[in-house]
């Protein structure tokens, strides 16, 4: 195979397999720390300081983090579904991109409450925000562009 050859499948596989790459982050976060608060009774609290929280950690909030942590691994099956055939289980991948812009808008439109009830500063919480988008957008623009390099190979 020649060196144009090789760059131009290169290029074409390039966009499957960053989505691959940033699904299979996805679903790793989302298994680690979903199976975490419920195995590992101090999870919560380290996940809390990774996202700069102060948590009033009474016995309700304590629990209900344990159903979170259900769907939380629960996505993070599908996620590994979509990982292994994104352009299969693209309507995972489309839901997941809804999932981060829906949390990048809780971020936004909550703000206020986020920073009074945790003590996420804004400059913090407009971080995640934009982080939540820029991933949901990743996610829609490796898919299409995929999609649309498997279209031509077919």
């Amino acid at each position: 195979m020649s060196n144009n050859a090789e760059a131009s499948t290169a290029a074409k596989n390039g966009p499957l397999i960053g989505l691959k790459v940033a699904l299979w982050s996805v679903a790793a976060f989302h298994l680690l720390v979903g199976g975490s608060l419920n195995c590992i009774p101090d999870a919560a609290t380290f996940m809390a300081g990774v996202y700069g929280a102060e948590v009033n950690w009474t016995p309700e909030f304590s629990y209900i983090i344990k159903p979170m942590g259900a769907f939380m691994f629960a996505l993070g099956i599908m996620c590994v579904f979509a990982a292994l055939n994104p352009l299969r289980y693209r309507a995972v991948v489309y839901g997941f991109a809804l999932l981060f812009f829906i949390r990048a808008l809780q971020r936004l439109i909550f703000a206020d409450e986020i920073s009074e009830v945790f003590g996420i500063g804004s400059g913090r919480n407009t971080g995640n925000a934009c982080f939540f988008i820029l991933l949901g957008l990743a996610l829609i623009v490796l898919e299409r562009v995929a999609s649309k390099n498997s279209a031509v190979d077919n």
